[in-house]
């Protein structure tokens, strides 16, 4: 192979490894909404776990300030709050979701005022079953 040649074989090779590497890092963990390395929320959850809940939304509203959304949601018999940030969806989730649905939820696990709550990172995070 000529000088040339090479040079053009490792710019391409760089190339397509640029784009592998987008793909992965933009696109890959936001194509179906639901994320596999999710568990289940649990007694044993320790706070920041990524977790998942299933159940009914009991309720639903919206901060006082802020735009934040909050659910309360029946998991396995105890009220779970989850936390939707206005930047990561609130309105969406609010225009997707109503009181009865039954919904899978992901997040990050936290506790706030002593109260157990998952934190949703993504309106995608949130799927009406």
């Amino acid at each position: 192979m000529e000088k040339e040649e090479k040079i053009v074989a490792v710019l391409l090779a760089m190339a397509i490894l640029s784009l592998a590497v987008t793909y992965v890092t933009f696109f890959q963990s936001d194509s179906d909404g639901i994320n596999n390395d999710a568990l289940q929320l649990t007694g044993q959850s320790a706070i920041g776990d990524f977790v998942y809940i299933e159940g009914t939304i009991l309720n639903k509203k919206f901060t006082f300030t802020g735009d934040h959304l909050l659910l309360s949601v029946d998991h396995n018999e105890n009220v779970v709050a989850v936390f939707i940030p206005n930047n990561n969806g609130a309105m969406d989730v609010d225009n997707m979701v109503n009181e009865n649905d039954y919904v899978r939820i992901q997040g990050i696990f936290d506790e706030y005022q002593d109260e157990p709550e998952v934190v949703v990172r993504n309106k995608n995070d949130v799927t009406v079953l």
